[in-house]
């Protein structure tokens, strides 16, 4: 709930977010917005770069559920998960970096910024960093399991076997990445993410990142470390694959690095989560498993509950007294203030990015 404070703080703000759309909205076009990426005094040296797919199975699909002409039943591939890479022609001493994203986004959400500028995909890789980005096994270029959608219109099984799919709003974008008041359309006075491409009027173009979100149609989340689906146990394979990874997940995936490690602790070199992802309910077994790993944990501005939560300051307690790695880090706390869910993409996302890389060098060993 917004209290009457918080509406008095928005509504000093939305006369400054109008009036800072308005030498923008016209020149908010997606590619010539592109200008602050090409024209860079240095250029960006590779020695690869490529994609792959981790894990994967297969399962028949009846002639009657494969929505298409009568005679091509066969096995259908799911579960897979689709990995993007950048090596750096120069890479430092430290363990590669694996991005993944969180609700109703896919891996873009780590690469140009909604309003043109260097992303995080790019920005590591400059650092030095062999940098990873992968799709949510059921998002995007990861596909995910219809047989279930085709069974259900067929007649094969009830509708209420079948999960809904999350469409995000514009309305859920506000609310769930801390923008502002979505009624009054006012964002925080000091709100750092990109308004221009969220309000009206802008270009829009967050919004042409927003995808249909089919983790609940899967399953639902659950505390279990065992997630049941795919992807933290991809993680978990493609950082001992490598030989050693960090393993970052955002909002939906900030607990994924975590149950990575609690499945297969080999090769995961540091777990960094943003935004939430603490867990209250481990065992002792599992705090034994996680102490050996650096663990940091990350949060944004603007939250209506305190920080860090009651889970992280228990989760944090049991690490820390196990002779373990633990780190929160509220970025208004460390002077970085107005930030939003999305602060990947804020307008001050090279300063977050250099928090955590100097959290990466202080405490993750290669």
């Amino acid at each position: 709930m917004i209290t009457k404070q918080t509406k008095k703080k928005l509504a000093a703000g939305a006369a400054l977010v109008a009036i800072s759309l308005v030498p923008t909205i016209a020149a908010a076009q997606e590619f010539s917005d592109m200008k602050k990426v090409f024209n860079k005094s240095e250029d960006l040296t590779l020695s690869a770069q490529g994609s792959f797919f981790i894990g994967g199975s297969t399962h028949y699909i009846d002639d009657a559920y494969t929505g298409t002409t009568s005679g091509r039943q066969g096995n259908s591939m799911i579960n897979q998960m689709y990995v993007q890479f950048q090596i750096p022609k120069k890479q430092n001493k430290l363990p590669p970096i694996v991005f993944v994203h969180g609700c109703c986004l896919s891996s873009k959400t780590w690469e140009t910024t909604p309003d043109g500028r260097e992303g995080w995909y790019e920005y590591f890789t400059r650092q030095g960093f062999a940098t990873y980005m992968a799709d949510q096994v059921g998002r995007a270029r990861s596909g995910f399991d219809a047989l279930e959608y085709n069974r259900v219109k067929a007649g094969a099984d009830p509708a209420t076997t079948q999960g809904s799919v999350l469409i995000a709003t514009d309305k859920f974008a506000w609310d769930v990445f801390r923008f502002g008041d979505f009624a009054t359309k006012a964002a925080w006075p000091d709100e750092k993410f990109p308004m221009q491409t969220v309000a009206p009027g802008g270009s829009l173009t967050f919004y042409k990142q927003v995808i249909p979100d089919m983790t609940q149609t899967l399953g639902s989340f659950g505390p279990n470390a065992a997630d049941f689906r795919p992807t933290p146990a991809s993680m978990a394979t493609l950082a001992q694959d490598l030989k050693g990874a960090i393993l970052v997940g955002h909002s939906q995936s900030s607990s994924f690095p975590t149950k990575a490690a609690l499945q297969n602790p080999k090769g995961v070199k540091g777990i960094i989560q943003l935004e939430t992802g603490c867990f209250a309910n481990l065992t002792k077994k599992d705090v034994k498993k996680l102490a050996k790993i650096p663990i940091l944990i990350m949060v944004g501005d603007h939250w209506t509950t305190a920080q860090p939560t009651p889970d992280c300051v228990t989760e944090q307690q049991q690490i820390n007294d196990a002779g373990g790695d633990f780190t929160f880090i509220s970025l208004p706390d460390a002077g970085l203030k107005g930030n939003s869910h999305m602060f990947m993409q804020d307008k001050n996302n090279l300063k977050v990015a250099d928090l955590i890389i100097d959290w990466i060098k202080k405490h993750v060993k290669n």
